[in-house]
C-alpha cells in the first residue's frame, strides 16, 4: 500500500512537471467555454480538483465526485469578465438510493452585444450580434465500494451567435478512488490519498448553417460546416487531511493537443475558515471560503482571485454553497 502510494503521487507529479514545458496554450476550440474556471473553491486551487471534486461544482470537474455526499445541495456562480463576458452556473444535488447521487446544472458563457459591420466598416444601425451558449446537465455518480465511486453526465449545449443556432448533445464520465493512507509514511499529515480520472465531450459537435443569416440580408451565400469538440481528459491527484489541509495536482489533455497543468493546496483553521492557492497552467490563483452554520442548513461562501491571463487582466469570482 506504501509503495503504491508513492508511486502513484510521483507520476503525477512528473507528469505535471513536463506538461507545463509542453503547454502551447491555443484555444478557439468548440465549447471552449467549459474551460473557463467556474467556482470559487476549485478555481483558487488552480483548477487542480479532478480528485477532489467535492460541493456543488465538483461533479463538473469530475462526475464521480457527486457520490462523496448523501445531503442536498445547491450551488450558485457568477463571473463577469473582461472583454463583456460572463459566465454563470446553478447546481442543485440530491441523494439517490444505495449511495448513489443525482444532479442537474445549467451552465451560461456569455457577452455583451458587438456592433455588427458592412464589408467597408461602416456600423449597421440596429444589427447588433449578440453571442451565448447554454449548457445543461444531467448527472448520476454511485459509490460501489468503499474505495470506488463512478460517474457520468449527459449534457445538452446550444451556441447562439447572431441568431444562428448549433445544438449538440454529449457524455462526461469519471472516476474517483479513495485508498487509506494512514499505514504509510504519509500517515502524519495526510491520512487519505484520492486519485481522479474524467473525461469530457464524449460525442459532442456542432453543425452550423449560415445560409438563414444570409437570407435576412439579401445574399445568396452561406455555408454548412461541422465542429467536433476535443475529447478531454482530466488525471488529478489530492493528499487529504480531512477539515485540515489538502494539497492537489491535475494533468489535463485534449485531442486538439492541449495540455495543462493544475496545482493547488488550502488550509482549514476550525472547520469555518480556509484560505487556498495555485497555480493554473502556471498562472497564481488564490483565494478563501468561510462556512458558516445554521438552523437547518450550511452555507459556504467562496471567493477566487486570478492572476492576469494573456492580457485579460485579473479576475474575481464568487460562488456559493447551500447544504440541507
Amino acid at each position: 500500500m506504501k509503495t503504491t502510494v508513492f508511486i502513484l503521487a510521483g507520476i503525477l507529479l512528473v507528469c505535471s512537471l513536463t506538461a507545463a514545458a509542453a503547454s502551447d496554450g491555443k484555444g478557439g476550440q468548440p465549447g471552449a467555454f467549459r474551460d473557463v474556471k467556474i467556482g470559487a473553491r476549485p478555481s483558487a486551487l488552480g483548477g487542480a480538483f479532478t480528485a477532489v471534486a467535492e460541493g456543488g461544482i465538483g461533479h463538473m470537474y469530475n462526475p464521480a465526485g457527486l457520490a462523496q455526499s448523501r445531503r442536498y445541495e445547491m450551488s450558485f456562480a457568477y463571473r463577469a469578465m473582461q472583454l463583456d463576458r460572463r459566465l454563470g452556473y446553478v447546481s442543485a444535488a440530491i441523494p439517490a438510493k444505495e449511495e448513489a447521487r443525482l444532479a442537474i446544472s445549467w451552465l451560461y458563457a456569455g457577452t455583451a452585444a458587438l456592433q455588427s459591420r458592412d464589408e467597408q466598416g461602416n456600423v449597421i444601425p440596429g444589427a447588433d450580434i449578440s453571442h451565448s451558449e447554454n449548457l445543461i446537465g444531467i448527472d448520476f455518480a454511485k459509490r460501489f465500494i468503499p474505495q470506488l465511486m463512478l460517474g457520468g453526465r449527459m449534457f445538452y449545449v446550444q451556441n447562439n451567435i447572431a441568431n444562428i443556432n448549433a445544438y449538440t448533445v454529449g457524455v462526461d464520465v469519471g472516476a474517483l478512488v479513495k485508498l487509506d493512507a494512514r499505514k504509510t509514511f504519509l500517515a502524519s499529515a495526510f491520512p487519505l490519498f484520492q486519485a481522479g480520472l474524467a473525461a469530457e465531450n464524449l460525442g459532442a459537435n456542432y453543425r452550423w448553417s449560415t445560409g438563414k443569416y444570409w437570407e435576412t440580408r439579401g445574399r445568396e451565400r452561406g455555408a454548412a460546416i461541422k465542429e467536433t469538440f476535443p475529447i478531454n481528459f482530466r488525471l488529478g491527484s489530492a493528499l487529504i487531511s480531512p477539515e485540515r489541509y489538502l494539497l492537489a495536482a491535475d494533468v489535463e489533455a485534449n485531442t486538439a493537443s492541449i495540455i495543462k497543468t493544475h496545482l493547488g493546496g488550502e488550509y482549514t483553521f476550525k472547520k469555518t475558515l480556509s484560505l487556498r492557492a495555485g497555480l493554473d497552467d502556471l498562472h497564481p490563483t488564490f483565494g478563501a471560503g468561510f462556512f458558516k452554520k445554521l438552523d437547518r442548513f450550511g452555507l459556504w461562501i467562496d471567493v477566487a482571485y486570478l492572476t492576469d491571463k494573456v492580457g485579460e487582466g485579473d479576475d474575481v469570482l464568487f460562488s456559493f454553497d447551500l447544504v440541507f
